[in-house]
């Protein structure tokens, strides 16, 4: 649940924070009175606090969503009306949203109202009881690179009502070929890019994360309570080890790459032979290290996008230059945004009870196109 402060808790929060404001990632939701709101102005602009009020178009929004006959015009004024009379006027009605990393503090609608109108144009493709339902939902997501750009798609679809975030790495210029992040956050942990992008679009949402990654000691707590997976690192034994965990939990997991659309969809919940990986990653994974050159370190993980001959050519060719005349893998904006398309499309299916069938293979718009 999403905490909310008053007035003299939000002064507490600015002044002497649990967590430094560059470190921070979760939205402050305040609630005000009549009497606290000319000392949250002043308080806000002696702090250097910028002030966003947008309520109005919000409210007009929600009336709109409440009455969308075009004939309805009186209705929606009505409603906006005795909206903010029972609110005892603008500047109290619904919260304000405080995100300290950017010294910001936004006036919004109120949690469900907020969720009305935000989630009006996903119908009916995703209905409103459908809506409700995935609500109820926990997703974790594992690697924050393809897996970020899926944790912002899944949750900016609102399939879920708390997500789970882990990564220990950190934004590096290369990054931003494909990540939607800018140059101001070089350095920044991934999962905080990720967990901020979120709170800006819906800072209601329960957002958790696991700044060290998945490890052996923190992942029962990660998997704990979860409706879906998506997994996304590249750290092989952990890929293997979580699908065991997953297996042995009943909970499904997807995986996505960006090459020529791979996707994994492992439903143990209803799939109890399943092998993890549907059986191609019987034995354990040896650590990155151990590999004696990068390339040798690719063409292992290949192993888990169909193998070295399911490669695009291109990828072999640019892979095979690794450590020599290239520093990295090579993957794509599109391509990282495709997967993100894709798991969330599945994820939605599969949260709202869809018993899909095991799929492993390409869904490559070079070959479809």
């Amino acid at each position: 649940m999403i905490n909310t402060y008053n007035f003299e808790n939000f002064v507490n929060e600015v002044k002497a924070p649990p967590v430094q404001p560059e470190l921070s990632w979760r939205a402050v939701v305040i609630q005000l009175t009549h009497e606290a709101l000319p000392e949250f102005k002043d308080f806000c602009r002696r702090q250097q606090i910028a002030v966003i009020d947008t309520f109005d178009r919000q409210l007009a929004d929600l009336a709109l969503v409440k009455f969308p006959d075009t004939r309805n015009l009186k209705e929606r004024q009505s409603f906006v009306t005795d909206r903010l009379a029972a609110c005892g006027g603008q500047a109290v009605c619904g919260n304000w949203v405080y995100l300290p990393w950017e010294k910001k503090v936004a006036h919004l609608l109120s949690e469900d109202d907020y969720f009305e109108v935000i989630t009006n144009r996903n119908q009916d493709k995703i209905t409103r009881d459908e809506q409700q339902v995935l609500r109820t939902k926990r997703i974790g997501v594992i690697g924050l690179s393809v897996g970020g750009e899926a944790a912002v798609t899944v949750a900016q679809e609102h399939l879920c009502g708390e997500i789970r975030l882990a990564d220990f790495d950190r934004l590096d210029l290369s990054n931003l070929n494909r990540l939607n992040a800018g140059f101001d956050e070089l350095g920044t942990a991934k999962v905080l890019i990720a967990a901020r992008r979120i709170a800006r679009i819906n800072p209601y949402l329960e957002v958790r994360i696991f700044d060290e990654g998945v490890t052996a000691e923190n992942a029962i707590e990660f998997l704990d309570g979860l409706d879906l997976l998506i997994e996304e690192c590249d750290h092989l034994q952990v890929k293997r080890d979580v699908r065991q965990l997953a297996r042995g939990r009943d909970l499904n997991v997807i995986y996505a790459a960006d090459e020529r659309g791979f996707l994994s969809i492992e439903p143990y919940q209803y799939c109890a032979d399943l092998r993890p990986f549907h059986g191609r990653a019987e034995q354990p994974q040896p650590p990155r290290q151990s590999f004696p050159t990068p390339l040798a370190f690719m063409q292992a993980l290949a192993l888990w996008l169909g193998g070295w001959e399911n490669l695009s050519k291109r990828s072999q060719g640019s892979l095979e230059r690794i450590g020599q005349s290239l520093c990295g893998y090579p993957q794509l904006a599109s391509e990282a945004r495709y997967a993100a398309g894709q798991l969330g499309h599945v994820a939605r299916r599969l949260l709202l009870g869809e018993k899909l069938p095991p799929f492993i293979g390409n869904l490559d718009l070079a070959e479809l196109i």
